[in-house]
């Protein structure tokens, strides 16, 4: 925490001055500012957690499972190695063996990149309808000793995209990586592979796992900007934000620094610790049934995942 410290005061913008802030309010909680979080059943699968979410989806969509033509998956804690949980899911639905099915894999910002891909598809033409699924099962990788270990949950989400009405919508992303980073946030066996042992959740680069930290406010304000002015939007017209939640400082923090403190946000890292992937799909949800999202409200969002990854969106709520 010293070098964090150090680093934060060192690079001195308005994001990592906020950062600090937040940080020191949490010196002493060991757990963070997670207070519960969700674990799995012992018989239940992460695929399991996703085919739960996507029948849930499916209702509340009103559409034929039949006419999904995609369906997309990200596990943070795979099933299996070799076996992408959307064939799975597919499986467990029911769905057409026409559906393609693959799996999408850019960690915690994996939900974004699948809007972007299903949006692709949708507005070609190839298919009408798609499925997107996410789960968390990290509280089955063993402790590593990093903080994380405290405050890693499980959780399953899914979410069905199809065509709206003009306005609605997806409106823009800006996507952004820098791999010289993927050390900073690792699932493997510290100085082997990951075959050799029992994979745990470690830093590899202590230098890039500072970046990501240090400066992960500025980047949010940077691409949340570029995808609000792509949409030809201003903060000021952002309803909701929905953000990464990878700490319990970090939507409050990311929110402040992209000029959107006005909008409403979910906030449940104290309820569940971070799950990956689910964590914007999860608040979009907890909006929409508590009437925090009404269509025509416009939505902002930010993740970003080990690798490393970043995205900023704006999109229309509703049909």
């Amino acid at each position: 925490m010293d070098k964090l410290h150090a680093a934060l005061v060192a690079e001195n913008t308005e994001g990592s001055r906020r950062t600090l802030e937040a940080l020191a309010a949490l010196a002493n909680d060991p757990f963070q500012g997670a207070v519960e979080r969700r674990v799995v059943a012992d018989d239940m699968t992460a695929s399991d957690m996703e085919t739960l979410a996507a029948r849930e989806a499916i209702a509340r969509a009103g559409i034929d499972k039949d006419e999904i033509g995609l369906v997309l998956s990200h596990q943070i804690c795979v099933d299996y190695i070799n076996v992408p949980s959307a064939a799975m899911v597919a499986g467990k639905l029911g769905l057409p063996q026409r559906t393609m099915v693959m799996g999408t894999d850019a960690a915690c910002n994996s939900f974004m990149l699948q809007l972007s891909l299903a949006q692709a598809m949708i507005q070609s033409g190839a298919i009408k309808y798609a499925l997107l699924t996410q789960s968390s099962a990290l509280t089955r990788f063993p402790d590593s000793g990093e903080m994380i270990d405290a405050w890693g949950g499980d959780a399953g989400s899914a979410v069905v995209l199809g065509e709206v009405s003009e306005g609605r919508g997806l409106l823009s992303f800006s996507h952004h990586q820098n791999g010289n980073l993927w050390g900073a946030l690792l699932c493997g066996v510290p100085g082997k592979r990951w075959q050799d042992d029992r994979c745990v959740i470690y830093s590899e680069d202590r230098a890039a796992n500072l970046d990501m930290v240090v400066r992960m406010a500025d980047r949010a304000k940077q691409f949340v900007g570029e995808a609000l002015e792509k949409a030809r939007l201003a903060p000021s017209d952002v309803s909701f934000f929905a953000g990464h939640q990878g700490f319990k400082w970090l939507l409050p923090v990311t929110q402040a620094c992209a000029g959107l403190a006005h909008a409403k946000t979910v906030e449940h890292f104290h309820y569940t610790g971070t799950v990956s992937s689910v964590n914007l799909p999860l608040q979009l949800a907890v909006a929409e049934k508590e009437g925090l999202l009404r269509p025509g409200d416009v939505v902002a969002g930010f993740s970003g995942g080990t690798g490393m990854t970043w995205s900023g969106m704006a999109m229309r709520w509703g049909r």
